[in-house]
């Protein structure tokens, strides 16, 4: 088991400041990032959003789950199932967030979590309880994003400002495990 103080962050250097950027996704895509999420059971794993960026909006259009090890602490990709995962994304979809879920309540990102997100210009979103549904969307959740030099998690506020919940088209759903 690894040491808590490893673990832990620092606190933030400076406070977030909310942007004006929002990420729309309708009920079925949180639906089935739950359902991806708990199919690796007791352990930690993770999916992607991919989709269309117009301006500083964006729309989640997919939800993919690649080749991942999953263990109950933490989850790892390799580089080539990143690669199979995105090989036939439409042309204009891009990566939006990433998610992983965590073992109980706390959504806070670990130092691991800092490191392993893919991209500093996606969002790095953390589900509780192995990704069981909840309660209030998205105040159970912990919406992350990279602000000068730090991944802040938002607010309950922030988070309700920056990802919301907007019904449109079908969302497609590719698990590549």
């Amino acid at each position: 088991m690894q040491d808590e103080d490893f673990l832990r962050r620092p606190a933030a250097p400076q406070p977030y400041s909310l942007t004006p950027a929002i990420l729309y996704l309708s009920s079925d895509a949180v639906h089935a990032t739950h359902k991806l999420l708990q199919r690796a059971g007791r352990n930690e794993s993770c999916v992607f959003w991919y989709g269309e960026r117009h301006g500083d909006n964006a729309s989640v259009h997919s939800i993919r789950a690649p080749v991942q090890r999953s263990r109950r602490g933490n989850y790892h990709v390799e580089p080539e199932s990143m690669s199979e995962m995105v090989r036939d994304l439409r042309a204009a979809w891009r990566p939006l967030a990433q998610i992983h879920s965590h073992p109980g309540v706390e959504v806070e990102h670990s130092r691991y979590d800092d490191a392993m997100v893919s991209s500093r210009r996606i969002l790095s979103i953390v589900f509780p309880y192995y990704g069981r549904p909840i309660a209030n969307w998205p105040s159970d959740i912990g919406v992350h994003e990279w602000q000068l030099n730090y991944w802040h998690m938002l607010s309950s506020a922030d988070a309700m400002a920056r990802v919301r919940l907007r019904e449109f088209a079908d969302v497609e759903v590719r698990d590549f495990r």
